[in-house]
């Protein structure tokens, strides 16, 4: 009996004991004491079930039909609640955390209420016969555990809880233990006001999920490496020395006021600001604001640089790690320093002491095991606020962080309470600082310190733009007409807000005796990256091209127009827009930045159908008391704009979401309040109802990627294939545009693997090189 050996994981082998183990060793090194028997117990008891022969049968092949007795989160999370009950008594919510997050170890959290009886008497006839079942799975389990007692006992005795195994397997306590915990969540559902027991449960959760992982793919986490101050500093100094001119100048007493406001006022709150206008260096700014306060505070915090969109993550994560140039180490350590991480960031992970397979390159990436992580306002916030298993496992690593929230104002305005009150419990909770970097201030962290103290002073000095109002409404071929009347040389941008609204432009436009270019979500990635690079440097080089863009330009694609116009939209947007424009203040006057008001042919301007009618309302209103707009007036304008949202603004989406975070409800169930606002339905990307991805075998290039995934997923290993689904992901993406299911038809549909494509041949009747897929005119589309 003494050689009988009780497996978690297979590929490799590895004892349940020893995976216990090195899931306590992970949470004790990430938090230390703190919730330390908690911890313990979710380390141990999480894969308690594993120890039935049924398991063991199914693990090493015996038998591999997955059924009910060889399941073990249940009977795991049974366990774990009866030692946490006698731990920590049964008026606290403790016993019901470690309930829930065992039960839910290999899934995305559900509500515990789901798997406790329905009646506070304990189990009747109205529960259901799932609930039922399990109960005497478990029983049947705990028979199948005796036969070997004696060598789990001998575990769960060096765990220190060989007599809780010993009075559970005897008493079978399962009714009584559900019993305890259905009032433990009655009484937490009645007084429930605060957030402090969800972020409680999700870092426990996080813990025991991120811990899990990375024991079983047998994982070796790197230590996570940091550069100084100094260090860096200097070398920033390096790279901009000997570049002259005024707006230097200025960014270099932005980022001086910057440094020596947080050293006068870092004990102050843990909540700051910097509010400063486009083009002045808010990147290194703030980036060196946390570098600063990481210091100040003395304990090395990881620093997360959060965006809103991942294509100005790849330049603000290169102006970064360009600063890391002649740290000794940096070349085989990179990944342990910095990394990026969205979802089409590459999987790699370096390390000198390492060869990470993909697989375990992908889950360090994911557990943010690094100094600093460059990431997306989605994998931050859907990752504060959610229930899936895949990002919660990072959850831990906002623990004690300093947060960087760049441009927060491109956050859906009916979340903005939403994201205030998740950030202000951050910081509370986790015990992270945030600095929240913009030039047009939402009312978001109203009492975040403002480090940049003087910044009106510098709004105020800036004369690069001028917005020029011109509302009337206007239809497609009234405003083509104007514009080519008017054309000077100059470079232009026209932005539009609708695909059919931009396609009908540049082809209005495409027969000038000019350079036409045309940018939008309806080329493929491949030709989008592409067109962006080509413009570019036409700019550089001087040259006066016309491009007709959607919204895709305003965040992060560094372009430097002459003159831009935008049609009709939030006021923080055009601020964004006008950021396109004599973006370096080389011209001797200010750029001109038209507004204009687009009609399409039912008289519906073009910013309602992607924007609604508040925000586009209010800033007609602001605007429409100016003939122009210098930029020194923008801060004013923008303050003026946030206060009229503010008064307008819907919060019932963020007020319900709250309510949810409160009260631990993660999905849909019975008698559930605001059942489409629990935290599973939460995400800041809007889904495109009744769309379709559809990949085009544009070119022999496409054709060998498309072929590589039909091999990928025609793998029959699961871990093999999502390893070579992630070599070729990225190069997947740039073939794949979203579009309305309607056009189903059009395409092919792979008969093994269900992949909708475009051959070859069919891309030249469905696909333009200089505007994408080819639809009719009729055809409205809100995609950008």
């Amino acid at each position: 009996m003494a050689d009988l050996k009780f497996y978690s994981h297979i590929n490799p082998y590895k004892l349940i004991f020893t995976h216990a183990n090195e899931v306590d060793l992970f949470a004790k090194e990430v938090l230390g004491e703190e919730y330390d028997e908690e911890n313990k117990i979710l380390s141990c008891c999480h894969d308690f079930g594993k120890y039935t022969t049924y398991f063991q049968d199914y693990l090493i092949g015996k038998d591999k039909s997955k059924n009910r007795n060889n399941s073990h989160s249940f009977i795991s999370a049974i366990f774990a609640s009866y030692i946490a009950l006698d731990k920590f008594g049964e008026d606290n919510i403790l016993p019901l955390i470690i309930f829930n997050c065992i039960l839910h170890h290999h899934g995305s959290l559900k509500n515990a209420s789901i798997d406790l009886p329905k009646s506070l008497k304990g189990i009747t006839i109205k529960d259901s016969a799932f609930l039922i079942d399990k109960i005497d799975t478990c029983k049947k389990q705990i028979e199948n555990i005796k036969k070997n007692r004696n060598a789990i006992y001998e575990d769960y005795n060096n765990f220190g809880y060989g007599d809780y195994f010993n009075n559970f397997i005897d008493e079978v306590p399962i009714e009584n233990i559900l019993k305890k915990l259905k009032k433990i969540d009655y009484k937490f559902a009645k007084k429930s006001e605060e957030s402090g027991t969800y972020f409680k449960h999700q870092l426990l959760y996080s813990i025991l999920i991120a811990g899990d992982k990375l024991s079983a793919s047998n994982t070796i986490r790197p230590v996570e490496l940091r550069e100084s101050y100094k260090k860096l500093n200097n070398n920033k100094n390096k790279k901009f020395r000997g570049i002259k001119g005024r707006i230097n100048e200025i960014r270099c007493e932005i980022f001086n006021n910057i440094q020596q406001s947080l050293e006068k006022n870092y004990k102050q709150t843990k909540l700051f600001s910097i509010t400063s206008p486009t083009g002045t260096g808010k990147t290194y700014s703030g980036f060196f604001a946390a570098l600063k306060l990481r210091e100040l505070l003395g304990d090395d915090r990881k620093i997360i640089y959060s965006l809103p969109f991942t294509s100005i993550i790849n330049q603000n994560y290169e102006a970064i790690y360009d600063l890391f140039h002649d740290t000794k180490d940096f070349k085989s350590k990179s990944s342990q320093y910095i990394i990026k991480h969205h979802s089409m960031a590459d999987v790699e992970y370096s390390s000198e002491n390492e060869n990470y397979e993909i697989m375990q390159a992908e889950l360090l990436l994911e557990n943010w095991n690094s100094g600093i992580v460059v990431t997306t306002f989605v994998q931050l916030l859907q990752t504060l606020i959610g229930n899936k298993n895949r990002m919660l496992k990072k959850f831990n690593a906002i623990k004690g962080s300093i947060i960087l929230l760049d441009e927060v104002q491109a956050i859906d305005m009916k979340y903005f309470s939403l994201v205030d009150n998740i950030l202000e419990s951050a910081a509370q909770y986790l015990d992270c600082r945030i600095i929240m970097m913009t030039a047009t201030r939402p009312l978001i962290l109203q009492d975040a310190y403002e480090l940049l103290e003087n910044n009106r002073t510098y709004f105020k000095c800036f004369s690069r733009t001028k917005l020029i109002p011109k509302l009337n409404p206007i239809s497609i071929e009234e405003f083509t007409e104007q514009f080519v009347e008017n054309i000077e040389e100059k470079s232009y941008l026209i932005i539009c807000n609708t695909i059919n609204q931009s396609l009908n432009i540049y082809k209005n436009l495409s027969n000038l005796d000019r350079e036409v270019y045309y940018l939008s979500t309806n080329l493929l990635p491949i030709h989008r990256n592409e067109r962006i690079d080509i413009i570019r440097e036409k700019l550089k080089k001087g040259e006066k091209p016309i491009l007709v863009s959607t919204q895709v330009v305003e965040a992060g694609v560094d372009f430097d127009f002459d003159t831009v116009i935008r049609d009709i939209a939030p006021l923080d947007s055009i601020i964004q827009a006008a950021g396109r424009c004599n973006r370096n203040n080389r011209k001797d006057s200010d750029g001109e930045v038209f507004i204009y008001s687009m009609i399409d042919e039912n008289e519906r301007y073009y910013g309602n159908y992607v924007y609604g009618l508040t925000s586009i309302s209010i800033t007609k209103e602001i605007l429409t008391e100016y003939d122009i707009i210098h930029e020194s007036e923008y801060m004013d304008l923008t303050e003026k704009y946030f206060i009229g949202v503010n008064k307008n603004i819907n919060s019932d989406a963020s007020s319900k979401f709250i309510n949810s975070v409160n009260k631990l409800l993660f999905n849909k169930a019975d008698k559930v309040e605001n059942e489409n606002y629990t935290l599973d339905n939460f995400s800041l990307i809007k889904d495109n109802y009744n769309y379709i991805d559809v990949f085009f075998r544009y070119d022999d290039k496409a054709e060998c990627v498309f072929n590589l995934f039909m091999d990928a997923l025609s793998e029959s290993d699961k871990n093999r294939r999502n390893e070579k689904l992630l070599l070729i992901k990225n190069e997947v993406r740039n073939y794949i545009l979203s579009l309305p299911a309607k056009f189903r038809e059009r395409f092919d549909i792979d008969k093994n693997t269900v992949v909708i494509n475009l051959p070859m041949e069919g891309c030249n009747d469905f696909y333009d090189y200089n505007t994408g897929f080819i639809r009719s005119e009729q055809d409205d589309f809100l995609i950008i």
